[in-house]
C-alpha cells in the first residue's frame, strides 16, 4: 500500500472511530471492532491519531481545569455538519458578539463535553462544576454545552434553575430563543415560560430512543416542582431510561444544592431530591454552573451520590470587556509575583449615616418606614438619567439602561419607596423642562466630574458637555419608569423592545429576586448599601458586574466605604481560587486529590454555616515567596513610631549585641548584613506592627512559619538589607537609624485610600530586590525576570531568607510621567515598609493560615508543595 493510500485510511479510520465514539462506544472498544476487519496495526495507528486529536480539547491553554487525565478522551470537538452548535454560534454572531467571544465560548464548551462520559455507555455518573463569573455569560456558556452535548447524542436536557420564577422564566426563555425556536423540528420542551414542570405529559413516548427529537426542560429548584420531576421520571420503563443520555445543567449550582441540614445523616430538600433524581437515571452527567462556588467546595466528597464535582472542575476565563471585582474595586497582589489590580475611579461613597437612612432600623418597624431621596441617591438618579442620555446620543436607543436601588430585603420598603422615587422623578422632569438653573448647573457638574473620574476615551468616545445632552435629556425623564422587582411582584421588569422600539429605561427598586442570577440588562448606575455576611451572597449582589460594550466608562456604584472595602477584599479570594485551579491543571490530581483554598475574612462569613460542616482549617507555606507590606495608617503616628523604634532595635542587636558589620554587595548602596539569626527576625516581628489590610503578611502566620521551619532546621540564617539610595533627595532627606543613617526611599500614595483610614502605596519592592544580596552586577539582575531573580536567589542562598527594610520618606511624591492615580505620600512620620524573601523547601513545615479548605479522602498523606493546603492536625 503506498504511503498516501496508507494516509488516507489511517483519516477514514480515524472518523469511523470518532463515529462509533459518538455511538456510546469508548476508542478502545470502536478500534476492537475495526481491527476484527482491518490490521490492527493500521487501526491501531488510526485510534494513536484519534486521541492526538481528542487530546487537543484537553490540552488548550484556556479554560483551565483540574479533571482525571486518565479519563479515555472521546470529544473532538464540533463537526462541520453539528447543527445545533453552529446554529447556536450564528445566533452570536448575529447578535452582535466577536470573534474572541464566540471562540472563549466554544473553546469552554468543548472543554466541557470532552469531560463528559460518551453518550451512549451503559452507565453515566458525572459530577463537575464549572466557575465563571458573576454576569459573565454563564447562561450563553452552559447554552453551548447543551447544544454540542445534544449534537453527539445526549437526549435529555434537564436546567436546574435558581429559586423563583423571575430566573426560571428568563432562563427558559433564553434557552427556547438560541436553541428550540431556530431549530423546532429538532427539539421539544416540557416546560415553557407561562409554566413549570408538570407530570401532564407521557415520560415514554417523550424520552423513547424511537424519535430523534431532544428534550428540554427548564425547572426551578423548588421541592414540590423536583418531586412531580422525580416521580414522572420512575414512571418512566427501564429500559426507556437506559437508553436515554441526561445531561442536568445545574445554574446557580451554589444556591440550595448543597445539602446544609444540621443532621449530617439528613439531607435537605433540594438536595435530597436532586440526589435521588441523579440515582433515578442510570445515564445522567451533572454539572453545576455558579460564579460563587464555595459552597460547592465544601460538599463532603467521600459521599458518592452527593455534588462534589469529583470529576471535574473548570475555570471559565472572563472575557478581555468583562467588568468584575478586580476591574471595578481592585485587589491587592498576592505575592511578589503577582500583579495588583488597580480598578477603575467608578466607586462613589454613601456615607453611614444616610445609609441607616435607607433601611428599617428593625423588622418590626419596615411597616412604618418611610423611604427619603438621600444626597448621595439624589446624585446617584440625575447621574443615571445624564449617562443613560449619553448612551442615547452614542446611538444606544434601542437597548436597554436600567439602574438598580438595593437597600433593603423588605418588600414592602419597596413598594413604599416606588412612589418616592416617582415623585423625585416628576420634579426633576418640572425643573429640567423649565430649564431651571440650579439643576442644570447640578447636572453639569455632577456629569463634568465624572467625565474627569473615568475618561469617555475607555469606550473610544469624545467628551462632551451637559448642553449636548439636553434633547436626550428631555426623553430620557419622559420614559423612565420606577419598577419594584422582588419577591412579591406583579409587575414584571420586561426587557422586550418598547412598543416604539426603543429600548426600555428602568430605575429597578429590589430585594432577594436581585441578588441572584437575574439579569438587569444594560445596568448602568447601581445603589448598593444593602448588607450581607457571606462571600457568596455579596458577590452574587454585584449585579452591576458584566459587559458594558460601547458603554464601558460609564458605569458607577454608589455603595459604603465598608461595602467597598469587601469587595476589594473578596477579589483577592476569587484570584486566589483560580490561581489554585490553575496550578493543579498542570498536574496529574483531579478534584478528588486537592481540595481548593478559600482564604478567610475577619467580618465575613464564606458561606452559609450549615454548608461548611465538611470544611477544615488549612495550612500554608511560604516557600519560595516574596511578600510586602503596601498598605499603612499614615496618619497614626505612633504606629509609625513604633516600627522605627522596632527597626532601631534589630540593627543596634545586629551591630552591638551580634557583632555584625553591614557591607554592600556588588556596589549597591544598600547596607546588608549577613547571617543574622532566625531569632533576631523573630524578634523584630514581634515588635514591628503589620497592618491587617496586608493579607499576603499575616503576621501569627509568618512567625508561626518561621519558627516551624527552625524546627526542622531551616531557615536559620537570614540576611537583613535596608534599601536605600547612593545620597539623600532634596525635600526627602534621610532618617537616623541608630547605628545607621540613611537617605529615605520614595513611595508616592495610590490614589484611593482601601480600606478606609489606610493608605496603599501599590508597591513597595522593586524588580530586582529580591536578590539584592546577591554578588551579580545590577546591570544583569535588571535582564532578569521576577522568576529568574527568585530562581536564581534559590541556587546562590539556598536555604536564607532575607528582610527587607525600606525607609519610606514622609513627604515622598510621585515621580515621573504625570498620572491621576499617585498623590503625595504626607504622612505624619516617616514609615517604614519590609519585605521578607523566602526560599523554596522541598518538604518544609507548614503553618496554621486562615484559610479552610474540604476534608478529602487520605488528606494526610498528600504530598504537599508550594503554598499549597492540608488539613490541621488540631481543626
Amino acid at each position: 500500500m503506498s504511503s498516501d493510500a496508507s494516509m488516507d485510511l489511517t483519516e477514514h479510520l480515524v472518523e469511523q472511530i470518532a463515529d462509533a465514539v459518538r455511538g456510546g462506544r469508548t476508542p478502545d472498544e470502536a478500534a476492537r471492532r475495526l481491527a476484527l476487519m482491518l490490521p490492527a496495526e493500521q487501526v491501531h495507528k488510526a485510534l494513536q491519531r484519534y486521541r492526538d486529536q481528542a487530546r487537543r480539547v484537553w490540552t488548550m491553554k484556556e479554560p483551565r481545569g483540574v479533571y482525571n487525565k486518565f479519563f479515555d478522551p472521546w470529544y473532538l470537538g464540533p463537526a462541520p455538519d453539528d447543527k445545533l452548535w453552529h446554529s447556536f454560534k450564528a445566533s452570536l454572531q448575529t447578535r452582535g458578539w466577536d470573534a474572541e467571544g464566540i471562540q472563549s465560548i466554544d473553546a469552554a464548551s468543548s472543554r466541557v463535553v470532552s469531560l463528559l462520559d460518551p453518550p451512549n455507555l451503559a452507565k453515566i455518573d458525572t459530577r463537575g462544576l464549572v466557575v465563571g463569573h458573576v454576569q459573565s455569560g454563564k447562561t450563553a456558556n452552559f447554552t453551548a454545552v447543551i447544544a454540542k452535548a445534544a449534537d453527539v447524542g445526549y437526549r435529555f436536557f434537564i436546567v436546574l434553575s435558581g429559586l423563583n420564577n423571575a430566573l426560571r422564566n428568563q432562563t427558559q426563555s433564553r434557552l427556547e430563543e438560541d436553541l428550540v425556536v431556530p431549530n423546532s423540528e429538532s427539539w421539544i420542551s416540557i416546560t415553557s415560560t407561562e409554566m413549570d414542570f408538570r407530570e401532564k405529559v407521557n415520560v415514554n413516548a417523550f424520552l423513547s430512543e424511537r424519535h430523534t427529537l431532544k428534550v428540554l426542560g427548564v425547572v426551578k429548584k423548588q421541592a414540590s416542582r423536583l418531586r412531580r420531576l422525580n416521580a414522572w421520571l420512575r414512571s418512566a420503563r427501564p429500559e426507556v431510561l437506559r437508553a436515554c443520555p441526561v445531561l442536568i445543567i445545574d445554574d446557580e449550582a451554589d444556591q440550595a444544592s448543597p445539602n446544609a441540614h444540621p443532621d449530617p445523616e439528613e439531607r435537605t430538600a433540594i438536595n435530597r431530591l436532586i440526589v435521588e433524581l441523579l440515582k433515578g437515571l442510570p445515564k445522567a452527567a451533572y454539572v453545576g454552573y455558579t460564579a460563587t462556588p464555595f459552597a460547592n467546595f465544601l460538599i463532603d466528597p467521600t459521599e458518592a451520590e452527593d455534588l462534589y464535582p469529583r470529576d471535574f472542575i473548570v475555570d471559565i476565563p472572563r472575557g478581555k470587556d468583562y467588568f468584575g471585582a478586580e476591574q471595578i474595586f481592585g485587589r491587592a497582589p498576592l505575592d511578589h509575583t503577582d500583579e495588583e489590580a488597580d480598578g477603575l475611579d467608578m466607586i462613589r461613597l454613601v456615607p453611614d449615616d444616610e445609609a441607616h437612612m435607607h433601611k428599617p432600623p428593625s423588622r418590626e418597624s419596615r411597616f412604618d418606614f418611610a423611604p427619603t431621596v438621600t444626597e448621595t441617591l439624589r446624585e446617584a438618579m440625575l447621574y443615571f438619567w445624564i449617562a443613560t442620555a449619553e448612551r442615547l446620543r452614542r446611538g444606544h436607543a434601542k437597548r436597554h439602561s436600567t439602574m438598580l436601588i438595593h437597600t433593603t430585603q423588605y418588600s414592602v420598603v419597596h413598594t413604599a419607596a416606588k412612589s418616592v422615587l416617582r415623585a423625585f422623578q416628576e420634579e426633576v422632569a418640572r425643573l429640567f423642562a423649565a430649564s431651571d438653573p440650579g439643576l442644570l448647573n447640578e447636572m453639569s457638574d455632577i456629569w463634568e466630574r465624572e467625565q474627569s473620574k473615568v475618561p469617555p476615551d475607555l469606550a473610544g468616545q469624545p467628551r462632551c458637555s451637559i448642553d449636548d445632552l439636553l434633547k436626550q435629556l428631555a426623553d430620557v425623564l419622559m420614559r423612565s419608569e420606577v419598577k419594584v422587582e422582588n419577591g412579591t411582584s406583579l409587575e414584571r421588569i420586561d426587557y422586550s423592545l418598547a412598543p416604539d422600539g426603543l429600548g426600555r429605561i428602568y430605575v429597578v427598586v429590589g430585594g432577594n429576586v436581585l441578588s441572584r442570577g437575574l439579569t438587569l440588562e444594560g445596568l448602568l448606575v447601581s445603589y448598593f448599601v444593602r448588607s450581607a455576611s457571606a462571600y457568596d451572597t455579596l458577590l452574587q449582589m454585584g449585579r452591576w458586574f458584566g459587559y458594558r460594550h460601547g458603554y464601558s466608562d460609564l458605569p458607577r456604584v454608589w455603595m459604603t466605604a465598608e461595602l467597598r472595602s469587601y469587595f476589594f477584599d473578596l477579589a483577592g479570594v476569587e484570584r486566589e481560587i483560580r490561581l489554585d485551579i490553575n496550578r493543579y491543571s498542570k498536574g496529574d490530581m483531579t478534584p478528588l486529590d486537592f481540595g481548593v483554598r478559600i482564604r478567610t475574612h475577619p467580618a465575613l462569613e464564606i458561606t452559609a454555616r450549615l454548608k461548611m460542616q465538611n470544611a477544615v482549617k488549612a495550612k500554608m507555606a511560604f516557600n519560595g515567596r516574596a511578600v510586602q507590606t503596601i498598605v499603612f495608617p499614615i496618619n497614626d503616628k505612633t504606629w509609625l513610631e513604633k516600627n522605627i523604634d522596632a527597626t532601631k532595635t534589630l540593627l543596634e542587636r545586629l551591630s552591638i549585641e551580634d557583632g555584625l558589620a553591614w557591607k554592600a554587595v556588588s556596589e549597591r548602596p544598600h547596607p546588608i548584613f549577613e547571617g543574622v539569626s532566625s531569632s533576631r527576625v523573630l524578634e523584630f516581628l514581634d515588635s514591628y506592627a503589620i497592618d491587617s489590610s496586608n493579607g499576603a503578611m499575616p503576621t501569627t502566620q509568618l512567625k508561626g512559619y518561621i519558627r516551624d521551619q527552625n524546627l526542622g532546621g531551616r531557615l536559620l540564617q537570614w540576611n537583613v538589607a535596608v534599601v536605600t539610595r547612593e545620597k539623600a533627595v532634596p525635600g526627602l532627606g534621610s532618617i537616623d537609624l541608630g547605628v545607621l543613617t540613611v537617605p529615605l526611599v520614595n513611595r508616592s500614595k495610590f490614589v484611593r485610600e482601601r480600606p478606609p483610614g489606610r493608605t496603599d502605596i501599590k508597591a513597595l519592592m522593586s524588580e530586582i530586590d529580591a536578590a539584592v544580596d546577591i554578588p551579580i552586577p545590577t546591570e544583569i539582575l535588571r535582564s532578569r525576570s521576577r522568576e529568574e531573580l527568585l530562581e536564581l536567589r534559590e541556587q546562590t542562598l539556598p536555604d536564607r531568607g532575607l528582610l527587607l527594610i525600606y525607609p519610606i520618606g514622609k513627604d515622598s511624591v510621585p515621580v515621573g510621567k504625570p498620572s491621576d492615580e499617585r498623590k503625595p505620600l504626607q504622612a505624619v512620620r516617616d514609615v517604614i515598609g519590609i519585605a521578607l524573601v523566602f526560599p523554596e523547601v522541598a518538604a518544609g513545615a507548614l503553618t496554621p493560615q486562615d484559610y479552610v479548605t474540604v476534608k478529602l479522602p487520605d488528606a494526610e498523606s498528600e504530598k504537599v508543595e508550594y503554598d499549597d493546603l492540608v488539613e490541621a492536625e488540631d481543626a
